[in-house]
């Protein structure tokens, strides 16, 4: 890598937060791209000095990108860009970090697949009290629908409990381990309109799931992921429109 060309974006930082503003900094040309997978990144006496800041600041920055699974050190060669794989990204903060609006596609994809393959499992095996719950975080989510952070926490839990009603211990499994992934995705891809449509669809699922109505769902559900499935694609779109990345560059 050639490091004085990539840290180029790097900036001399004001006294206040340093020590954050120097992990964001460096969290930053990670996401970006400009310190790819496999990059050895500057060394501390380098990155002091373009960042004007002291030794200590900029370890702790490289020990927060460790924690959080981003880099790793290796004694006597430096600190690098961690390379991902299955299990450590799974088992990581990355892909909430550098999730990106095609991950979030591919990720509504995965969830059409499997949201509507365990519906006849789920009707099957549903309690009373299952369904108790469902009205509880669909009441929720109406509750919410101005409040994106919070009608996306119930809107998870809606799914959520649709995948602990099968009875299926490794379905339930697969689900936990990538519960925040998903929510992750989800809250990438609920937009204020989609709230509004969201709660006319689990409102709809709700009522074919107490009728028992299998075949009836499995339409409202495919429904529900083409919805969430054209807004992504219509916000993919508009990032490759220049007005559009120039706005979002204004604003911050």
């Amino acid at each position: 890598m050639d490091n004085e060309n990539e840290t180029l974006s790097l900036k001399s930082l004001k006294k206040s937060d340093i020590r954050e503003q120097v992990f964001d900094q460096m969290l930053n040309q990670i996401v970006n791209g400009v310190w790819k997978a496999g990059d050895k990144l500057p060394s501390e006496n380098e990155l002091t000095k373009i960042l004007g800041v002291s030794r200590i600041s900029v370890r702790e920055a490289i020990q927060k990108l460790v924690a959080i699974d981003l880099v790793e050190t290796h004694r006597g060669k430096g600190s690098f860009v961690k390379e991902f794989t299955t299990s450590n990204y799974l088992h990581s903060l990355a892909p909430m970090i550098l999730m990106t609006k095609k991950d979030i596609l591919y990720i509504t994809e995965y969830r059409r697949i499997i949201e509507i393959g365990i519906i006849d499992l789920y009707i099957e095996r549903s309690t009373q009290e299952d369904i108790k719950l469902l009205r509880s975080c669909l009441k929720s989510m109406k509750t919410y629908k101005g409040d994106l952070k919070k009608y996306t926490h119930y809107d998870m839990s809606f799914h959520l409990m649709l995948y602990r009603m099968t009875q299926n211990p490794f379905i339930i499994k697969i689900s936990n381990t990538i519960g925040d992934i998903l929510s992750c995705a989800m809250k990438g891809a609920v937009t204020p309109q989609g709230a509004e449509e969201g709660i006319l669809y689990h409102t709809k699922m709700l009522q074919a799931i107490e009728a028992k109505d299998n075949a009836g769902l499995k339409v409202i559900v495919n429904d529900l992921f083409d919805q969430v499935e054209k807004e992504i694609r219509e916000s993919i779109a508009d990032a490759r429109d220049p007005q559009s990345v120039s706005s979002v560059k204004e604003e911050r």
